[in-house]
């Protein structure tokens, strides 16, 4: 089956999918009739995985007691903003900063106190997300497909140099995304959502569980005609998705769980903006007949078993492969492929040594494989596929100590990691973290030193294309692994039993031998060293039930040296100094949320081009933005909710890219 022909079907099938679901599981609903009993449950359920946190430390732990700067967005948020889109959530946190080039299904990109989309390390279900064809072997083309699944329980964002923990590409942090699992009885939802330019967004979920066992499906669908910006063309986007997983308890302390996630996306493709000879903004435009198709998945299994009360372990395997095919033209041939395919394992053991001791000693595997594609000589006419094919492989070693002194109030962590990989020298890291709680007060202190790395991707490495038919190279076999040492100190403190809290920290973290590309030798370097250093700060305050106010606000200082000669340091390009996010939340009756999101952004530097070809680093306006949305519980089972997005209509881009304007979203969703 031909591209084109497979998008189509897609097309076809899962609105099918997603209509069929909830008639399915309404059958199941009936036969069990607990629909109350479900909703106590979840609830509960939900309450609980607010106060534990996994990323932190590699092992649960409650989110008083951890000893560095972690944030959660749960479902819960999702539904108070009816924000499907990951990263639109995770923008709203102290820290984050989301880039997004136009709209829905346009290149995304996230970053975690200044640092690169290569520095962020992307997980499902605690195992790692990888694109190993990736230029930086990140994750960036693919973060514009991460809608959030039905049973999303939380995504946890862990911030600063966590390599010890998690290894090469978490110099800047980790975020990882967790379904819900182990529900008990029979669930189901059905979501539609409509918008402007024919967008449609829906997902559904088909879940069963009992005390030993569950299974749980949820498919997703977006597509929409897109913008246009003016131009003939518009800007088209279709993504067929779904999340998945299951688990089994053989004994009452062990268990086997798979998971999976699976995206299938096609983009239309367009000009980069630019300046005319009078320094106005030239706006980007779609093309007619180029279009980038992607496609993500992996599957996991994760086995755990409590041995005595003072070891238990966990097992964990990945198979992942990501797909990316650029299309330049209609003719038969006139494509780039960068396919990749990564498989993991990794081994935890936890050692409970006494109340105030607890070892975590662990291992991991990780074998990657890039395979490249280029036409022969296109300009010729010879669209004959040429491949590049490169693997290699990397074993880490890590342990932690975690100690939990002078009755539970001070706790201080130990880390390190080794990492031996087939192509570069060993590398060790570690990372040493405290916190102290002084419980009368509510006050708690914390602080986090660490050294991170990251090695290179295989396309640093190896990458090249075909012009002329003749092979241009820019990998570089001579690349050594990027290093940082980065630190934190904040302090965080709840009033009035909780109903205020607020907290400041100032980070910092310094990169040596950061991988560049060097636009005159045409190849990856060595070159340049960086600082990212700033203070993020939140205040949440909820004194009544019917009103909350969430408020953060980042300063970031990101800045490099532009090559190994230079002396002057520049200021990092696309990244906003000042960001404020601040969003009300009302409840003024049970059946009624009403949540107001306004966000400010301050100038940014954008490297553009002008008429004359020159590079020109192009300062972009600062930015308000006003998003308002609502939700109404009309029946038991059924929710009717609508969005504004951009509800002033402000006219701003996003790193020279337009962005739309005042946009209407709408549906309902129905659940059991």
């Amino acid at each position: 089956m031909n591209t084109r022909k497979r998008i189509y079907v897609h097309q076809l099938v899962l609105p099918l999918t997603l209509a069929l679901t909830p008639l399915l599981a309404l059958q199941a609903a009936a036969e069990e009739q607990q629909a109350a009993q479900q909703a106590a449950e979840k609830q509960h359920i939900t309450q609980t995985a607010e106060d534990i946190v996994v990323t932190a430390s590699r092992s649960e732990t409650s989110i008083e007691e951890t000893t560095k700067s972690i944030d959660v967005v749960d479902a819960a948020d999702r539904e108070d903003l009816q924000q499907y889109f990951l990263p639109e959530l995770l923008d709203n946190e102290p820290g984050v900063v989301l880039r997004s080039l136009g709209g829905l299904g346009q290149w995304s990109n996230l970053s975690i106190r200044g640092a690169g989309s290569q520095y962020t390390q992307f997980q499902y279900n605690g195992i790692p997300l990888r694109d190993a064809a990736d230029t930086q072997s990140t994750l960036q083309y693919f973060i514009e497909d991460m809608y959030s699944g039905s049973n999303l329980d939380r995504v946890e964002i862990l911030k600063g140099t966590n390599s010890t923990l998690y290894g090469s590409q978490a110099m800047g942090g980790v975020v990882n995304i967790i379904p819900k699992k182990w529900q008990s009885g029979p669930s189901a939802e059905w979501r539609n959502e409509v918008g402007p330019n024919s967008t449609y967004i829906g997902n559904a979920r088909v879940s069963y569980g009992k005390e030993n066992y569950y299974v749980d499906f949820n498919p997703m669908y977006i597509t929409t005609d897109g913008e246009s910006y003016g131009g003939p063309n518009s800007y088209n986007y279709d993504n067929t998705g779904a999340t998945f997983g299951g688990g089994v308890k053989p004994t009452d302390n062990s268990s086997l769980e798979f998971s999976g996630i699976f995206s299938d996306s096609d983009l239309t493709l367009g000009s980069t903006p630019s300046l005319d000879a009078n320094g106005n903004l030239v706006k980007n435009q779609a093309y007619a007949d180029q279009h980038r198709e992607g496609q993500l998945y992996q599957l996991g299994l994760n086995w755990n078993q409590t041995v005595s009360s003072l070891w238990d372990y966990t097992l964990k395997g990945s198979q992942g492969a990501t797909e990316r095919h650029y299309f330049w033209s209609n003719t038969n041939g006139d494509q780039s492929n960068y396919d990749g395919e990564t498989s993991y394992l990794e081994m935890q053991h936890n050692l409970h040594v006494s109340d105030w001791l607890t070892l975590n000693l662990g291992a991991d595997y990780e074998k990657s494989v890039y395979d490249g594609q280029e036409p022969q000589d296109k300009y010729s006419g010879d669209y004959t596929p040429v491949s590049f094919d490169e693997s290699w492989g990397n074993k880490d070693a890590f342990t932690q100590a975690q100690f939990a002194l002078m009755d539970r109030s001070l706790f201080i962590n130990l880390g390190g990691r080794y990492n031996d990989h087939d192509e570069f020298d060993g590398e060790a890291v570690w990372e040493t973290s405290a916190a102290y709680l002084v419980k009368a007060t509510g006050t708690m202190v914390h602080a986090h030193l660490g050294t991170g790395y990251r090695t290179p991707g295989l396309y640093e490495i190896y990458g090249g294309y075909l012009s002329g038919g003749t092979l241009v190279t820019v990998g570089n076999p001579d690349l050594q692994p990027e290093e940082s040492i980065g630190y934190e100190l904040g302090v965080d403190q709840s009033f009035v039993d909780g109903k205020v809290k607020v907290g400041a920290t100032y980070f910092a973290t310094q990169f040596d031998d950061m991988i560049i590309f060097d636009s005159l030798d045409y190849r990856y370097e060595n070159a340049t060293e960086g600082e990212n250093s700033g203070v993020e700060t939140y205040i949440r305050v909820q004194p009544w039930k019917v009103v909350k106010f969430d408020l953060a606000y980042t300063y970031i200082d990101s800045r490099y040296k532009a090559d190994a000669d230079a002396t002057d340091w520049t200021r990092k390009e696309y990244l906003p100094r000042n960001m404020v996010d601040f969003i009300v939340t009302f409840y003024p009756m049970d059946k009624l949320t009403v949540a107001v999101d306004v966000k400010w952004q301050d100038e940014k530097i954008v490297p553009l081009y002008d008429a004359s070809w020159s590079k020109v680093r192009w300062q972009e306006d600062d930015v308000t933005t006003v998003n308002l949305s609502t939700t109404y519980k009309a029946l038991q089972n059924m929710d009717l909710f609508a969005r504004i997005d951009n509800l002033f209509d402000a006219d701003y881009t996003e790193s020279g890219y337009c962005m739309p304007g005042l946009s209407v979203y709408g549906g309902v969703k129905l659940h059991f």
